[in-house]
């Protein structure tokens, strides 16, 4: 998967053949197709595991801290990641894939966004189990929440990251709205 993520990010979706996935990791095509059933599962497990990894550190990061912080710390993450070359880079190929296979566009919705969005609305639940008197359903703060930073994320793949990126003080800002909305208090 690591070798075609570069390759994807390198020498873009379309561009890429699996036998130069083969050549750059080693192993087989069979395995491959056997694995990922083609080009396009590949590309959707490469974005399964970034989510996964996302999700590694919302878990690291919501351990003991106030949501404010929890919710600061996963806002910066958001943006760093957005704002990498490489992300935007697999973002812009995920889209363009995403326009030739409406069916791939679901699933990678349904395993990345909604995945993310589940896990966040699983900690806004325990917060609120915890004695936070939230403002509305976890499940819409969650999507309210990656909706913040959604835009930047396709704004920087349209522009090829010519786009402004948010400085601290703006990311703060908007957590800090978004707490108060939410009656993280």
């Amino acid at each position: 998967m690591a070798a075609a993520e570069e390759l994807f990010m390198e020498q873009g979706f379309d561009r890429t053949a699996l036998a130069d996935v083969v050549k750059r990791a080693g192993g087989s095509l069979a395995t491959l197709y056997k694995l990922f059933g083609g080009k396009a599962g590949l590309l959707e497990a490469v974005m399964v595991r970034r989510v996964e990894q996302s999700g590694a550190r919302m878990a690291e990061c919501a351990a003991n801290s106030p949501p404010r912080e929890v919710l600061l710390g996963l806002a910066d993450d958001l943006r760093r990641k957005f704002a990498d070359p490489a992300e935007i880079a697999l973002s812009r190929v995920v889209i363009a894939h995403s326009i030739e296979d409406p069916d791939f566009a679901r699933r990678f919705y349904g395993t990345t966004i909604l995945e993310a969005q589940g896990r966040l609305a699983q900690l806004f639940a325990r917060w609120r189990d915890e004695g936070q008197k939230l403002a509305t359903d976890p499940d819409l703060l969650a999507a309210m929440f990656v909706g913040m930073f959604i835009y930047e994320a396709h704004s920087q793949a349209i522009a090829h990251g010519a786009c402004c990126e948010l400085d601290n003080a703006s990311l703060a800002a908007r957590v800090e709205f978004f707490c108060q909305g939410a009656g993280l208090g």
